[in-house]
């Protein structure tokens, strides 16, 4: 975008002023214009600044759809102020406070924004912040923001931190308690809700949940909030509540792939044999209390020794991987399918009868026999040990042992077969 000769004169009038100016495309985001303060804040060149925008500048703006969002509500609100970090030449960050308008020259919009360093005013905050302790003590526990919730009337102070945890500028997100549980995800709220009644009404000391909730561009983060009553009335009513909020989705995503990894086979992705326990005895549960038909098939690839002696142990894992994924392709739903352990799967069928266990242990076998195999122009087969639950139950030990003693017979007749346990 070129910029006419009017703007580029208008601009540098920008030049005497202390605080950086900045003259943005509110399209795309392109940095056109700064003037000198602005170059001197960032440690860039003109010719530099004309090369970035708002994501490689503002840490805090995440991507288009966020900025388009941002330029949205300065239409709507004269005299936009938002707060963040910005990023120096030198990659070190600092805080800012962004007052931005639209205006209009030659025909053409423009996002014209003034930039205030917050550095001086940050360093005599945190030295009045030093003079109080425990004041100091509570602010650097609630790094991602606090609040202080009205109950009688609902309205909700939200920090600065906590509006720009999620995405909002430091005059947006309604002052009510609403903004806030809106934002709850809808399997999280029922809890939520229920630990701060349950502490409200003196049935815990202090609120603490972990949930879910929405940021300003639809995402979620996970955080742990923490609260507690800090006034009531002569009869003990609360009045008052005050909490601090701490994103924790990087420990959460931590927590899941460690999950993943504890309970998932690492080559083929299924279940392990360890978490494969927990299935089968809580299906086996089920069956036996609701009187609902589960048949259990063990299943083996057969000459699986010969495939690793003869292509190679790196190409008996491609083996197995495309197994496992083409018998979960082929399965429904409600069916549950592990590693059992080598070369073997065992197969749970919830609400299945022997007969259409057996039909549907057909299928698997012929997705198999359709499958092109590049290591050899032999099909890959399964031998398949297929047994249920009998009238009164039974426990794991026995089903595996007759499943396992009808893929022995299996094996024995010729592989590549079906055998119902006896």
């Amino acid at each position: 975008m070129s910029l006419p000769d009017v703007v580029l004169q208008a601009f540098y009038a920008y030049d005497q002023l202390r605080d950086a100016v900045y003259l943005i495309d509110p399209a795309s985001g392109r940095i056109l214009l700064s003037n000198r303060s602005g170059c001197q804040q960032l440690g860039l060149s003109q010719a530099q600044l004309s090369q970035q925008t708002v994501f490689s500048l503002q840490r805090d703006v995440v991507d288009l759809e966020h900025w388009h969002a941002i330029v949205a509500a300065i239409r709507e609100v004269p005299d936009y102020i938002f707060c963040g970090r910005h990023v120096r030449a030198d990659g070190s960050e600092f805080s800012v406070e962004v007052l931005s308008h639209l205006v209009t020259w030659g025909g053409q919009e423009y996002l014209l924004s003034q930039v205030r360093d917050l550095q001086r005013r940050d360093a005599v905050e945190q030295q009045l912040r030093s003079r109080e302790p425990l004041l100091n003590f509570a602010l650097n526990e609630a790094t991602d923001g606090m609040w202080d919730w009205n109950i009688a009337t609902n309205d909700v102070f939200f920090s600065p931190q906590l509006k720009r945890m999620l995405g909002y500028g430091p005059y947006e997100m309604k002052p009510q308690l609403s903004s806030w549980e809106n934002s709850l995800h809808p399997h999280d709220h029922p809890h939520v809700m229920e630990a701060i009644r349950a502490h409200i009404h003196g049935q815990c000391s202090a609120y603490q949940a972990e949930y879910r909730i929405a940021t300003r561009n639809g995402q979620y983060l996970w955080v742990r909030d923490r609260g507690r009553v800090c006034l009531t009335d002569d009869e003990g009513r609360a009045l008052r509540m005050v909490g601090m909020v701490l994103d924790i989705s990087e420990q959460k995503q931590l927590e899941q792939r460690l999950l993943a990894l504890a309970s998932h086979d690492d080559l083929t992705g299924l279940l392990n044999r360890r978490a494969g326990y927990d299935q089968f005895e809580q299906q086996l549960q089920l069956a036996g209390r609701y009187h609902t038909p589960l048949s259990v098939a063990l299943l083996d690839i057969d000459h699986f020794k010969r495939i690793n002696d003869q292509y190679g142990h790196q190409q008996g894992d491609q083996v197995l991987q495309r197994v496992a994924e083409l018998l979960t392709s082929r399965l429904r739903r409600t069916d549950i399918l592990m590693r059992w352990g080598g070369e073997e799967f065992l197969l749970l069928m919830p609400h299945t009868h022997l007969m259409d266990g057996h039909h549907l242990c057909q299928q698997l076998c012929q997705q198999l026999a359709d499958e092109h195999w590049s290591h050899s122009a032999e099909a890959v087969t399964l031998s398949i040990g297929l047994t249920s639950v009998q009238p009164g139950g039974g426990n794991i030990a026995e089903l595996v042992h007759h499943a396992d003693q009808a893929l022995y017979r299996a094996k024995a007749a010729g592989r590549n077969r079906i055998v119902v346990a006896e």
